[in-house]
């Protein structure tokens, strides 16, 4: 990493499916991930599932209401990859920068994400059809 780099490296890959109860067990039976914890965000519509190997981090998205961000794209797109997401060490100067490099942003300030993080996102357009997310942790 540069000193001035906005990335300190891949915080974890959001993966949207239709039901948690199928995709747990086709990641950890079939590739050896292990499950985590699971949480519900009635904010954002969402349970999430967390899963880890080998220091890979992948988040298992699941709606919870019909006109939350995950259900409009699984009804557009089908289950897949949402969004990669990148630890970053201050999330304001990383909106900052970001916007003064000319991205368009989703989330001008950050919100509050899963457990104890801030997040915001960078809208795809800006990163070649990719949905990416800064994430701080609370302990950075």
């Amino acid at each position: 990493m540069t000193p001035d780099s906005l990335i300190r490296g891949l915080a974890h890959v959001g993966i949207a499916v239709r039901s948690l109860e199928e995709a747990i067990p086709r990641w950890t039976e079939s590739l050896g991930f292990r499950h985590v914890d699971t949480i519900t965000l009635d904010s954002m519509g969402l349970k999430i599932a967390f899963l880890e190997a080998g220091g890979t981090e992948i988040e298992l998205l699941e709606p919870i209401r019909s006109d939350s961000t995950i259900a409009k794209f699984l009804e557009k797109r089908g289950e897949g990859i949402h969004h990669l997401s990148f630890h970053v060490r201050d999330i304001e100067v990383a909106l900052a920068r970001a916007a003064a490099a000319g991205l368009e942003l989703i989330d001008r300030t950050p919100r509050e994400g899963s457990h104890g993080t801030k997040i915001a996102f960078v809208h795809p357009r800006s990163m070649g059809g990719v949905l990416v997310e800064f994430c701080e942790r609370r302990h950075e």
